[in-house]
């Protein structure tokens, strides 16, 4: 199956181009929307075009409509590719202009690969029919067919939810996803990021304790200490995975990244949660560790994850509830 990939960021024709070719597939490149246009007039076989909605010249929406408006609409499936997640008003406007699905930039490989795939079975699909010039009955089978693996890779990207099920805060794919965008930005802009690891002190034997209902109960507290101590939309808090959690602080220096720390210590130690088999403390507790770092070109996110996670290991060391900074 051939994937045409419209987008005006060389970086992004080179990463999907690499995913996409990976799977199987053959893949042109055009860096705008007009050159687009041109690759897409000469292509005779059923093709898959994933689409930059914003772009200089012809954008998304108008070669969209382009090309859905042509004689080949049948043999075509056009993703739209947007760097914000798209609202009812940017849906409409893009089915009304003939688009098939959406993705979010960053794109996720899995979810990527799982709409592809939809894609190449609906045009083969269609390819088929109109070739056989199937009858009715085999027509509803088909379309019965699709709408199973639909509803199967519906499934899928639902198990992908950005949001973990226990605390109502982002999960830790929601996490990856914004320090992968974030970084690149810090990267550009020369901004400073700040990293909190936060682990729930002595938590196993919470659990053990007053039973896993009440850990929950306890993870939604702390959660919700986050949730109150970071406001700013260009930051994130998220559950980490069981009872650790971070924050990232965009934009925030050492000493910004120390004063979130222990307010957001001070505060769950102020929520009082009774935990008789701490070691430290009648109450529940936290530590922490903080890492600041400028982006550069030989660093990345997953070094600041590491000085975080050093630094969590140390205050836990040095006695609990306490922050450390690096």
């Amino acid at each position: 199956m051939k994937v045409l990939i419209i987008d005006d960021e060389k970086s992004i024709r080179t990463i999907l181009s690499k995913m996409v070719q990976q799977w199987g597939y053959e893949v042109t490149l055009a860096a705008d929307g007009e050159s687009g246009w041109k690759i897409f007039q000469i292509i005779n076989e059923p093709v898959i075009v994933l689409l930059d909605w914003i772009m200089p010249g012809i954008d998304g929406v108008e070669l969209c409509k382009r090309i859905k408006q042509g004689a080949k609409t049948s043999h075509t499936y056009v993703i739209m590719l947007t760097a914000r997640k798209s609202d009812i008003e940017d849906m409409v406007i893009g089915f009304d202009a003939g688009a098939d699905d959406f993705l979010t930039k960053p794109i996720d490989p899995r979810e990527l690969s799982c709409r592809l795939s939809v894609g190449s079975r609906i045009l083969s699909y269609q390819y088929e029919l109109e070739q056989r010039n199937a009858a009715l009955y085999e027509t509803t089978r088909v379309m019965e067919n699709i709408m199973r693996e639909l509803q199967t890779v519906n499934g899928k990207l639902k198990d992908l939810s950005m949001e973990d099920e226990v605390t109502g805060i982002a999960n830790r794919r929601c996490l990856e996803n914004y320090l992968a965008k974030e970084w690149w930005h810090a990267l550009r802009e020369k901004k400073i990021m700040t990293f909190i690891m936060i682990d729930v002190d002595y938590f196993k034997l919470y659990n053990d304790t007053y039973g896993h209902l009440a850990g929950d109960e306890c993870l939604k507290k702390v959660a919700a200490v986050l949730d109150h101590s970071v406001k700013r939309n260009s930051d994130i808090k998220a559950r980490y995975g069981g009872e650790e959690f971070a924050v990232v602080l965009y934009a925030t220096d050492y000493a910004g990244g120390k004063k979130i720390a222990e307010k957001i210590r001070l505060a769950v130690e102020e929520l009082q949660i009774p935990h008789s088999a701490s070691a430290i403390n009648p109450y529940v507790t936290i530590s922490l560790g903080v890492a600041t770092m400028i982006p550069d070109p030989d660093s990345s996110y997953e070094m600041l994850i590491k000085k975080a996670d050093d630094a969590l290991y140390r205050a836990k060391r040095e006695g609990r509830n306490r922050w450390i900074a690096v």
